[in-house]
């Protein structure tokens, strides 16, 4: 195993060897047995040999994971504590600290050994109270082991030199370790404490400017613009390659979208970002990224889920001509027919009457909903309130504004490249066919000024090809519970119309382990207002 390790992806690897180590140096610590040593001598033997044939292989090797003050703590603990659980049960137990369980009955064994697991989980967590819990366990401990082991033998006169003799030496050693190793654990809880506690989140906008800039000089996809809005902190590069939208719910760092950089430097970021996020005790997620971002993380084992469809329109081959685009020339005749306009904008250059009746066609939609308005990658209202975000408006022969869309830009390697859809509202009084009235004009329009495509944005849960069945039927399933609300199913319809191509959109998660965590995080960024009132009404709604 150890030398299989070698050719695994570096999450992979890591975590197996973590484990493998732990599990090894546990069993040599307490039970002290020649097969444990045998054991531990194969584990080292087959990790350099493994690590010497892929090297002498010349396989492509990918980046190593910087090992953490975190799991430095972590897996010491775990080891104490399992290796506390299991002294008293191994026969004859001979290893450095098996005294363990000679110093305490064997309830007191069981409950310390507990307990240091449990210090072990709220640690990695990042939680106050497992350092504190650690720190109490081992400070009893070690205060018990020394005293049982040094200072009443010396009381009693019971210690007495024995010569350098390989059996003295080894009972000395013996005798020392049971409780300096412990101490020395306590010791590097208390001097790693401020880099074991998560870090506290602050959604704060000092970095924008810097976000904004990145965004336009690199690549960071048709959906990179959303990083910029409220509620996310901008990461940057201690090189300055690139930058990373995201904001943490819980324990999860929700990356938005593909990462702020030049194609060359994407994999140096994410790594930068993931070691980050390690730092401060959260778990990064990257939501909503595309296939490139999702091969680099692959390649080193995390794991992916898809979470969506983005449908991109080639705008310089787009044309209202053909039988599958008569319902964009059907609204796009009724429109000119009823005298409506399309009106290319943005909210700073709107008066005031037309800035509130776009707030009302807007804040009207949220409020018919059963549930609440989602929002992370999702807009509302006071995302227009940006002057590189766009509105297309449908203004009537009266002037009055009946329908608002927004479009936030795509940039790529410093230049305009394209526009992103996010908010898409009709008012009440909204000419049946008049998104796609919009969006063929923003089209055309976007054509006309030379840029090459238009991103009709991600449909939440639609499924691709690149998903496993499973995974299809659960986002089948969830799709259709939350249809009668958000109506995902008929939001991918509509856009079926323009003959856009498919591409698909991933969550990608270190393990699937995580896969839970995330998504509470992900409920939580997308619905922070969710309440179980909403869910009565979800159910009523079929």
């Amino acid at each position: 195993l150890g030398a299989a390790s070698a050719a695994m992806p570096a999450q992979r690897r890591w975590r197996t060897r973590a484990a493998l180590w732990t599990v090894v140096l546990t069993l040599v610590l307490f039970a002290g047995h020649g097969s444990d040593l045998a054991r531990a001598l194969a584990t080292l033997l087959g990790t350099a040999a493994g690590a010497w044939i892929v090297r002498r292989a010349s396989r492509p090797q990918s980046r190593t994971t910087r090992v953490t003050a975190r799991t430095v703590v972590v897996s010491a603990l775990i080891a104490l504590g399992a290796g506390t659980l299991v002294t008293p049960i191994v026969p004859d137990p001979d290893g450095v600290l098996s005294p363990f369980a000679d110093a305490m009955p064997d309830r007191s064994v069981v409950v310390v050994g507990v307990l240091l697991l449990l210090a072990a989980w709220l640690v990695h967590r990042g939680r106050r109270t497992g350092i504190a819990l650690a720190i109490g366990v081992l400070l009893t401990l070690t205060v018990v082991l020394a005293d049982v082991f040094l200072i009443e033998p010396v009381k009693d006169d019971a210690v007495q030199w024995q010569g350098l003799g390989l059996d003295a030496i080894e009972w000395q050693v013996t005798l020392l370790g049971a409780w300096i190793v412990p101490a020395a654990v306590m010791l590097a809880v208390l001097l790693l404490r401020p880099r074991l506690v998560r870090a506290r989140f602050r959604a704060a906008g000092a970095r924008r400017d810097d976000l904004v800039e990145m965004l336009r000089d690199g690549d960071a996809g048709t959906l990179g613009h959303m990083g910029t809005w409220r509620g996310n902190a901008a990461w940057t590069h201690p090189d300055g390659r690139g930058a990373v939208a995201y904001r943490v719910r819980g324990e999860v760092a929700l990356a938005v979208s593909d990462p702020a950089c030049a194609t060359a430097d994407r994999a140096d970021v994410l790594a930068g970002f993931t070691t980050f996020c390690e730092r401060n005790g959260w778990v990064p997620a990257f939501t909503s990224v595309h296939e490139p971002v999702r091969a680099i993380l692959g390649a080193e084992g995390w794991t992916a889920l898809p979470v969506g469809v983005e449908c991109v329109l080639d705008v310089t081959t787009f044309d209202l001509r053909g039988k599958k685009r008569q319902d964009l020339r059907t609204a796009s005749n009724r429109a000119d027919r009823e005298g409506l306009r399309d009106e290319w904008t943005t909210l700073d250059a709107l008066d005031a009457g037309r800035r509130a009746e776009v707030e009302a066609i807007c804040t009207r939609w949220a409020a018919d909903r059963r549930l609440p308005e989602m929002g992370f990658t999702l807009g509302g209202f006071r995302e227009l309130d940006d002057p590189d975000v766009r509105l297309m408006l449908a203004v009537d022969a009266d002037g009055h504004v009946t329908a608002v869309t927004s479009w936030l830009p795509v940039h790529e390697r410093g230049a305009l490249t394209g526009y992103t859809l996010d908010v898409m509202r009709r008012g009440d009084d909204g000419m049946p066919g008049v998104m796609e009235f919009l969006i063929a004009r923003t089209a055309l329009r976007a054509r006309e000024a030379g840029l090459t495509t238009i991103s009709l944005s991600g449909t939440p849960l639609a499924a691709h090809a690149g998903a496993r069945s499973l995974v299809v039927r659960g986002s089948v399933l969830l799709a259709r519970v939350l249809e009668p609300v958000y109506g995902f199913r008929s939001l991918q319809r509509f856009k079926e119309k323009f003959g856009a191509r498919h591409e698909s959109l991933w969550l990608v998660v270190p393990t699937p382990l995580h896969v839970p965590r995330v998504a509470r995080a992900l409920a939580s960024a997308y619905v922070p207002g969710l309440r179980p009132k909403h869910l009565w009404a979800l159910r009523q709604a079929h």
